[in-house]
């Protein structure tokens, strides 16, 4: 999704910094998705590189993935900045509250001085109605070679689990499809 998201706003002008886990997964960011830079969350010193990558904060921050990223991101937000939040996919496993302090009125207090917006969605149930709109405009952009895609085909039905598990541990490198049969 966020390779997605970020290459619908270098479309639309915006200054676009990816966040991925590893090298190889960066480099395929900048180079292949053409944001104009990429940082490895997994990389010792990454809340000190992403603001480096972002001198002038974070008006949009399309969440995805929760815990220690959106950790390093809370201070990089700007005033009046957007967060979009269509999954926490860091929490998916966890089976208890996350180690450390409370950070609820940290980030409450964050949105209330800075004024953010912070808004949760289900793609299909709450823009399902624009979903030709999307797909047409999506389509040209493809079509155009302004929007790069990547798949990760995964052989027979009995693999589905281990793809699955594999995904939410950040194994996948590009969209993960189980493919049922030839």
């Amino acid at each position: 999704m966020g390779a997605t998201v970020g290459q619908i706003g270098k479309v639309l002008g915006l200054h676009v910094v990816g966040i991925a886990g590893g090298p190889e997964k960066c480099s395929h960011v900048v180079d292949t998705l053409g944001f104009d830079a990429c940082i490895d969350y997994k990389a010792e010193g990454f809340p000190d590189a992403l603001k480096a990558a972002v001198p002038e904060g974070i008006d949009i921050y399309y969440e995805n993935v929760g815990g220690a990223v959106f950790d390093a991101v809370m201070p990089l937000l700007n005033t009046l900045a957007r967060i979009p939040v269509c999954g926490l996919i860091s929490q998916y496993n966890a089976t208890s509250l996350p180690d450390g302090p409370d950070r609820l009125s940290l980030l409450m207090g964050t949105i209330l001085r800075k004024r953010m917006t912070l808004r949760g969605f289900i793609v299909f149930d709450d823009f399902g109605h624009l979903y030709t709109e999307f797909a047409e405009q999506m389509g040209a952009w493809v079509s155009d070679g302004k929007v790069k895609y990547r798949e990760e085909m995964i052989q027979g039905l009995e693999r589905a689990p281990e793809a699955f598990i594999g995904l939410l541990e950040g194994e996948a490198f590009g969209k993960r499809v189980v493919k049922l049969r030839d």
